[in-house]
């Protein structure tokens, strides 16, 4: 809005007041929605959740999650005032059109704003495109007649050997800098300086069979792999959280070769420094609008006025991002209508998803895929052959525990893209001390309680038991660290299992990133500490990988490549004693082509399950090994395990870590201030790892 009426010479002052929003809204109004919101109490929190927050646009997790506290009273994050004298940039939306041999053609549409608001007035409009300093691409606009208001300015550019930017793992990400400039009479309006991405990106959806279509996001042509998990707010009072916690986050997603982060649809639209810090990174983002979890009253007039003022900003703010992948509608929203629809096929969010949503993303940012929700595709919205799954109820929330804690159920997965599944953990101990806030740590207090999530309460422990000890009894040290390892077996198998999927090209696990202190779904937590976890997500997504599996008694290999580049491989397989004793073994030669998955190679997997090991391996990747019992029923026996090769590297410490016989879970006492290249791996009798300990010298 325009303040020149309100502000005086001198000192001002910006209030905003605001309330949590929920009192104005009625049992009557809720009821016009059948009562179809979700909300804690029905997982064991009566304390969190309000089936009133659909009428509400503010982040829907503020009132309470499984994983999150109720704080219904946070407000907006920021205000800030623009001044602008008689013209002025208003937003610039870039775009990559189409790339050809040695050259790009790129968008650039601009909209001017002439201030005067009865009066035309003359212009001239500049865009620049450059890199590194460099001027890569320039036009002028002279001699403009500006109308009062909006004008659109459109520039079509072409860009001579572009340097094209790569999702994380498949090349680098090169960003241009793009600065468009107004002048009206003199006065010269700069736009925001951008940082923009020359790249193509597509959803592919054709045809596989009579049953199955494909769901792919396509990055200058070439199929990605999305691995990566599900973000949300990285604070339950989301205004505190600093450019240096989003930077944080961003490097360990990119360190554990993420592909992609979902923004989930209960959350809210990031700061304009995430957004950045995933385009430098080469992380795509899938983004929800801000629907999650609820029927919405999109029956009224004034919501859907809201919405659309909403999804027409946001959809412009957005969408010039190369990190931008997808524009999602909501997050379970179709899902939950899938059983509403008969009683109101007109409203409950269809309106919003099926019409302003796509029309904002086609008006703002066409060259954006879009997709209506998440899960989304096929007669059921959670259907197996056609677009993307949340993958709940065949495991994790399924009402057979076995189900639920046992890794090889992922082998299953059938899905197209898998969006959302998870499997919970605690937090290291010194995070759970400081949300303890100095007082004893007891697992029976009502503080372990709030901070322990719901799905954990029977769940851990029963993961516990399976793989490796009864769970009663134990010390606080002794439950950290065998919940810890179930939930990087779960997390690590099923990720691979995901992957292994021949048409598959989603795996995103719930969830990247925490609210606050808790035992849950998380792989770093609220504190920015890595669990055990984020190492084995780490290794099930690395850009070159081998994937061991049996089926009917025999041992199959797949081969996957996510990278550019063709990849030669001498993989040794067979298998291997405990001891260290290789009992028999075989060489094959493999070259994987650019951005594919191989069937390598089978074998036989004969042998003791309780003795030992099936295996492949190959020079520089994680060996490939193929466990057929749970760990506590394996007949290792301790080993010993060497240091070696110790140096600085640039004040890193490099060292080797060998195994005489086979290791589980190998980690080291390094603590809180040092992170790993790798910790918590398995290895082989005779087997070793260099380990890089950052700033450890």
């Amino acid at each position: 809005c325009n303040i020149n009426k309100a502000v005086k010479s001198g000192s001002n002052q910006l209030v905003v007041r605001l309330t949590c929003g929920l009192e104005g809204v009625t049992d009557q109004d809720v009821a016009s929605l059948d009562w179809q919101v979700s909300v804690e109490a029905n997982n064991g929190c009566p304390e969190r959740g309000d089936m009133r927050r659909a009428f509400i646009r503010k982040p829907q997790y503020a009132f309470g999650w499984d994983w999150g506290p109720r704080i219904a009273t946070c407000g907006i994050g920021s205000a800030t005032i623009s001044v602008y004298d008689r013209v002025a940039v208003r937003s610039v939306m870039f775009s990559t059109t189409s790339i050809a041999q040695g050259s790009a053609r790129v968008r650039v549409n601009a909209q001017i704003e002439s201030l005067l608001p009865i009066s035309t007035q003359d212009g001239t409009v500049e865009v620049t495109l450059s890199l590194d300093g460099k001027i890569a691409a320039s036009a002028v606009r002279a001699d403009v007649l500006l109308l009062s208001g909006i004008n659109f300015i459109d520039f079509d550019l072409e860009v001579t050997a572009p340097a094209l930017w790569q999702p994380n793992g498949y090349g680098a990400q090169p960003l241009y800098d793009l600065q468009v400039k107004a002048n009206a009479t003199g006065v010269e309006a700069v736009g925001r300086p951008m940082k923009v991405g020359i790249r193509t990106v597509e959803l592919d959806t054709t045809r596989l069979d009579s049953v199955n279509r494909r769901f792919a996001l396509k990055v200058n042509g070439a199929p990605v792999m999305c691995k990566g998990g599900n973000w949300i707010p990285s604070d339950s009072i989301y205004a505190r959280v600093t450019g240096e916690k989003y930077a944080a986050l961003v490097s360990e997603a990119k360190e554990a070769n993420f592909t992609m982060l979902r923004i989930w649809g209960g959350g809210l639209y990031e700061n304009d420094c995430f957004y950045e810090l995933c385009d430098r990174a080469g992380i795509l983002i899938w983004q929800d609008f801000m629907f999650g979890c609820s029927l919405v009253p999109d029956h009224r007039e004034d919501f859907r006025a809201l919405v659309e003022k909403e999804l027409d900003y946001q959809t412009k703010r957005l969408g010039s991002h190369a990190s931008i992948g997808l524009l999602c509608g909501n997050n379970e929203n179709q899902w939950m209508l899938q059983k509403w629809f008969l009683k109101n096929s007109e409203f409950g969010g269809l309106v919003a998803y099926n019409h302003i949503a796509p029309q904002a993303v086609h008006r703002n940012c066409p060259h954006v895929p879009y997709w209506s929700s998440s899960p989304y595709g096929g007669a059921d919205p959670n259907d197996n052959n056609v677009g993307d799954r949340h993958h709940w109820g065949d495991c994790m929330m399924n009402s057979d525990m076995e189900k639920r804690i046992t890794p090889e159920e992922y082998d299953k997965v059938q899905s197209r893209f898998v969006s959302e599944y998870g499997y919970p953990g605690p937090c290291p101990k010194s995070s759970i001390e400081q949300y303890f806030g100095g007082q004893p740590i007891d697992r029976a207090a009502e503080v372990w309680d709030l901070h322990n999530n719901t799905f954990e309460k029977r769940t851990v422990a029963a993961g516990i038991a399976k793989h490796y000890v009864e769970a009663a009894g134990l010390s606080l040290e002794q439950y950290l660290l065998y919940a810890s390892q179930v939930q990087a077996l779960m997390l690590g198998y099923s990720l691979e299992a995901i992957r292994n999927g021949a048409e598959c090209w989603g795996s995103l696990f719930w969830m990247y990133n925490d609210c606050w202190g808790e035992t849950g779904w998380t792989i770093v937590d609220y504190y920015l500490r890595r669990k055990p976890s984020y190492y084995a997500v780490k290794r099930a997504f690395a850009p070159v990988k081998l994937i061991l599996r049996e089926q009917d008694g025999l041992a199959h290999l797949t081969a996957h490549n996510d990278t550019s580049l063709a990849v030669a491989l001498d993989i040794e397989y067979g298998y291997m004693g405990f001891d260290g004793t290789l009992c028999h073994s075989k060489t094959a030669h493999v070259t994987l082509p650019p951005h594919s998955k191989t069937a390598a190679l089978s074998f036989e997997a004969g042998g003791d399950d309780k003795q030992g090991l099936w295996f492949a391996r190959a020079g520089g990747l994680d060996t490939a090994i193929l466990r057929r019992l749970p760990f506590r029923e394996l007949q290792a026996k301790p080993c010993a395990l060497a240091v070696s090769n110790a140096m600085d590297a640039d004040g890193d410490l490099l060292f080797d870590i060998t195994a005489q016989g086979y290791a589980h879970a190998v980690h080291f006492a390094f603590g809180d201030g040092i992170k790993l290249s790798d910790e918590y791996f398995d290895l082989l009798g005779g087997e070793t790892r260099r380990i890089r300990a950052y700033g450890a010298a």
